[in-house]
């Protein structure tokens, strides 16, 4: 397993697209694997997006690449959207049955935080959209 270095890491943490970087993994933001996965649709190859997204490609082997492919790929196809840094999976929020639930800090919280995914699902499909629409002008 590759490890990066002191230097490596610190530029990685520059890129606004990396969640979270350690000695052995990269972590990205959920706006990185949505942009990702638009340009790749849009019939960009991988190294070019990385390159176009900041990233120094010395750092990637074609290992590490093809399997970034996969799982921002594996996530679209879910259409759970895309997850910020580790692929864990989401959790489905109970349905509240008590308007007392509803009031609770809780509740509000999963709310929000349900909203904010469902916004961030209705950009996604807003890129993929207008990344059709380009493919299909070419």
């Amino acid at each position: 397993m590759k490890e990066y270095t002191a230097k490596q890491i610190k530029q990685l943490e520059k890129n606004p697209y990396v969640f979270k970087v350690t000695k052995h993994m990269i972590y990205y933001t959920a706006k990185f694997k949505e942009d990702f996965w638009v340009s790749y649709q849009a019939g960009n190859t991988p190294r070019k997006i990385l390159e176009d997204f900041g990233f120094d490609l010395s750092i990637f082997r074609q290992k590490q690449i093809d399997s970034l492919v996969q799982h921002i790929k594996k996530q679209a196809l879910a259409g759970e959207g895309f997850s910020e840094g580790a692929n864990r999976k989401r959790r489905i929020p109970p349905k509240p049955t008590d308007i007392e639930e509803l009031a609770a800090p809780q509740s509000i919280e999963r709310m929000q935080n349900e909203l904010l995914y469902l916004r961030q699902e209705v950009e996604f499909l807003k890129k993929i959209i207008i990344a059709d629409n380009l493919r299909k002008k070419k």
